[in-house]
């Protein structure tokens, strides 16, 4: 099967006399089907050069409609829909949350399966800790936050010395 790329796919938006459109991670044709489309051409004609998969589902489609677009195919995505960024963006942390959020269909969430290769151990699992507005994000600066002997000590010297002070200057008259 033909592999193309969002470059190629963009191409085809009909400036061209030719509509390919994304379903699924598959690219189809439909420059043939513009006058049979049951929903009208001006339906696909705005769709193409781009992912048509959630307009498809919206429709609810039925089974065979969906067998007729796979006669249309013509290939396959060959990279993520969302750019090769959005990868490389989470690339090294717990991406589930962004991929929640996004709301993949289910054919992602399938083809999520193929490239999975094991699991964090549970102890490795780190939580993200959100930073408070208020400390400096200064990654020079030794770190005062958590269970660190600075984080109680700092504060305990300062009062303990403060005490001392105001004891030996105001009480001491």
């Amino acid at each position: 099967m033909e592999v193309y790329t969002w470059d190629e796919i963009k191409k085809h938006d009909g400036s061209d006399g030719t509509y390919w459109i994304v379903i699924h991670g598959y690219v189809h044709d439909l420059t043939n089907f513009l006058n049979e489309h049951p929903g009208g051409e001006e339906v696909l004609m705005n769709a193409a050069g781009g992912d048509g998969t959630e307009c498809f589902d919206d429709i609810g489609h039925s089974e065979d409609a969906k067998n007729l677009c796979k006669k249309f195919r013509i290939g396959r995505l060959s990279e993520h829909p969302g750019g090769e960024e959005v990868l490389l963006e989470q690339a090294g942390r717990d991406a589930t949350e962004a991929f929640e959020d996004v709301g993949h269909s289910s054919d992602a969430r399938d083809m999520m399966k193929k490239f999975k290769i094991g699991e964090i151990a549970e102890e490795d699992r780190v939580q993200t800790e959100k930073k408070s507005p208020w400390v400096s994000s200064n990654d020079d600066a030794p770190s005062t936050s958590g269970n660190g002997l600075m984080s109680w000590l700092a504060p305990l010297v300062l009062g303990v010395l403060a005490t001392l002070v105001y004891r030996h200057f105001f009480l001491s008259q």
